[in-house]
């Protein structure tokens, strides 16, 4: 609210039909918790064209906060504003390029993307700049980031023309490698190197400061609780934690397990620090539980589990499966891709594993859970 105006004048003004008026009289309602009178006014003030409400409102209707959530809204209240506001660029990039909000446009997404690098958003910048490392187009790299490629000429500057050029291709599947296969039943595969180092850190970095420590399932339950033989950290990203890179790594996966993406669970990172495990364990969940109907109702069974391993300079912490006798030290970037059921939809008990103990430094994963069913939470989260 502005300065030296009590809350009755504010409303008399937003009554009166001014804009300005009516969007700060729904941040003062949203701040006290009066959501639905807090919308009714910033729809007022987005219907006047007012740029700010516009913008907030197309945010609330992607997160489905305090309103349905309605894409398609959303960037219809964002499109006019494309042409001269980076964060519209920015949110209609989101709301085309992102699985979870329903389109799944990846080259119409970082078209917008671009749009605000342009704009000079530097977050825009270096995720097109980490997308062209994961296609190796080494070209683009040094004038899109100096933080990735520290000898580029100072001078350098971006060519637009090419970086446009070159979308449609940052916009495609990563390549994949030949999986190389650790076990036929349960199916383990390998593959090596599929993640460049560069995009790692940054998966790393946007991870560190949220990590909390981990949970496990009660099978009892079916809720989670913090437990001895899950001694990790870990933090779940929502889909509007990602950005274009992580949609990318999504994507990957996606094609290593040959399930649809609305299958999967959310991403989530982990970090093991010295004497963190997490012991012999099962993904699947135990259908004789008692609290296995909730889990099992809430997208069916853990059919897959995919680790990406994002560091290697530590000791200690390899994956173990002590019924196979295989204990696996992957590589940086290298795909851990396994199956929990057998052909008979079961739980496989063979697959039976365990991240051991770290030693020496920290050990970051990159994990998801691949549902036998549609995982509801992709749509209502």
């Amino acid at each position: 609210m502005a300065p030296g105006i009590s809350t009755q004048e504010a409303v008399a003004l937003a009554k009166s039909g001014n804009a300005d008026a009516q969007y700060a009289l729904s941040s003062e309602l949203h701040q006290r918790g009066q959501f639905d009178e807090s919308l009714h006014w910033l729809r007022l003030a987005a219907a006047q064209k007012l740029i700010p409400a516009r913008i907030t409102l197309a945010t609330f209707l992607m997160d489905g906060r305090h309103c349905p959530r309605d894409c398609r809204q959303a960037i219809d209240l964002l499109q006019p504003l494309a042409v001269t506001q980076m964060q519209a660029n920015l949110l209609l990039s989101e709301l085309h390029g992102f699985a979870a909000l329903g389109i799944g446009d990846p080259e119409t997404g970082l078209r917008y993307l671009f749009a605000a690098a342009r704009m000079g958003d530097a977050s825009a910048l270096h995720q097109l700049a980490l997308l062209s490392v994961c296609h190796q187009r080494w070209d683009l790299l040094p004038a899109l980031d100096r933080r990735l490629a520290p000898a580029a000429p100072p001078a350098m500057s971006i060519d637009w023309s090419l970086l446009e050029t070159a979308l449609p291709q940052l916009a495609s599947d990563m390549p994949l490698p030949a999986a190389e296969t650790l076990h036929e039943a349960p199916l383990i595969r390998k593959l090596p190197a599929v993640i460049h180092p560069l995009v790692l850190d940054r998966v790393i970095n946007l991870a560190a400061p949220l990590v909390r420590r981990s949970q496990i399932v009660d099978a009892r339950t079916g809720e989670a609780r913090a437990d001895p033989m899950r001694t990790s950290s870990h933090v779940t990203l929502g889909p509007r934690q990602h950005d274009h890179v992580l949609e990318a790594i999504e994507r990957c996966i996606t094609r290593i397990c040959g399930l649809p993406a609305a299958n999967s669970e959310f991403l989530q990172i982990l970090r093991y620090r010295p004497g963190e495990e997490f012991r012999p364990h099962v993904d699947y969940f135990n259908e004789s539980g008692a609290g296995a109907y909730q889990s099992l109702a809430d997208g069916g069974q853990r059919a897959q589990t995919v680790l990406i391993y994002l560091n290697d300079d530590y000791s200690g912490g390899s994956t173990c499966f002590p019924k196979l006798q295989l204990d696996i030290k992957a590589r940086r970037g290298d795909v851990l891709h396994f199956h929990n059921l057998g052909a008979d939809g079961l739980g496989h008990r063979d697959s039976l594993h365990a991240g051991l103990p770290v030693i020496a430094g920290e050990k970051w994963l990159l994990s998801q859970w691949i549902r036998s069913e549609r995982y509801p939470a992709r749509v209502s989260w």
